[in-house]
């Protein structure tokens, strides 16, 4: 096994020295695995057809069998977490619809929680309009009349048919005064055909552009994000253990959170992009599988040194 465990100050606590940092990997209660990059690959985001990354599933199954809660969270938007659960699952991981999270669910919890039964002006597929829907967010088409003067908030995810027609009902929303949430900004994803570019920021960057106002993300590392997460575990944000491939997606949320961040090197960023991180994003643990972290969890909690 290959681990790096980095000795400069890495963690909002101080120095993760190689003590501290099996005492953190100890005291860990709550476990958010991302998808693309860290658990499978597919042509896109959380697609249907994905190929399990070495040790994956059975990683996940150990760290259930450790008794620790886990949730998968994908930034991807594109489809309902209930499609996202019965991928995973025929591939072998145990999960089902409600350990999966994406920026829909927390897009859902958010505007119930601001706006209540005010009306959502909806850019997506149904991996955003189903997901809002079903929670019971009053959800505005693009195409409805007088949409962009009876919108309340706007709500952009990956909306694959977003043309002219739709920035303009959706520009005239937000000029009218509507917050602007994008379900994520990150300008790539790990897929298994390399790098594939980001729609969701993409389109709130040009809404941003053309309304001069700005966005709020929700999807990972935002505080939204955290918080619907720790409650779905039933954790505090210091007890979270987040494990992904990108360094400003879920090592930064671990950061965020205060939590143990680990960076698996099987999608977009590797060791070098470890070692150049800021401190923001710098991980606690860079490994080369995900099986990796779950042995130096075990060990921890065990008190077995890993091999």
């Amino acid at each position: 096994m290959t681990v790096t465990e980095p000795t400069e100050p890495t963690g909002p606590t101080g120095p993760t020295g190689s003590s501290d940092l099996r005492t953190r990997l100890a005291d860990v209660r709550g476990v958010v695995l991302d998808v693309d990059g860290c658990l499978i690959l597919s042509s896109q985001p959380a697609g249907d057809d994905g190929a399990t990354l070495p040790g994956a599933v059975g990683a996940v199954r150990e760290l259930r069998d450790l008794g620790l809660p886990v949730v998968v969270f994908t930034n991807a938007s594109s489809r309902p977490p209930a499609d996202i659960a019965v991928s995973l699952a025929s591939l072998g991981f145990p999960v089902g619809p409600d350990d999966v999270l994406t920026p829909s669910v927390v897009g859902a919890e958010t505007i119930l929680h601001r706006f209540g039964d005010r009306p959502a002006l909806a850019f997506g597929g149904s991996g955003v309009v189903q997901v809002l829907r079903d929670a019971g967010v009053t959800v505005i088409d693009p195409e409805e009349r007088d949409a962009a003067r009876r919108a309340e908030v706007v709500l952009v995810g990956w909306d694959v048919g977003f043309d002219q027609k739709r920035l303009q009902v959706a520009a005239e929303a937000v000029w009218n005064g509507a917050p602007l949430l994008v379900t994520s900004d990150a300008p790539a994803f790990a897929t298994a055909g390399g790098r594939t570019a980001g729609l969701g920021g993409f389109i709130a960057n040009g809404l941003s552009y053309v309304t001069g106002r700005s966005y709020e993300v929700l999807g990972k590392p935002s505080p939204a994000a955290i918080d619907i997460a720790t409650r779905r575990l039933g954790v505090a944000s210091s007890e979270l253990l987040v494990a992904g491939d990108d360094l400003s997606l879920e090592v930064a949320m671990a950061r965020t959170a205060g939590g143990v961040g680990v960076l698996v090197t099987t999608g977009t960023h590797s060791r070098d992009d470890a070692d150049a991180a800021t401190e923001d994003r710098r991980p606690d643990l860079v490994v080369d599988s995900l099986a990796e972290a779950t042995a130096l969890v075990r060990a921890a909690r065990t008190g077995v040194t890993a091999r």
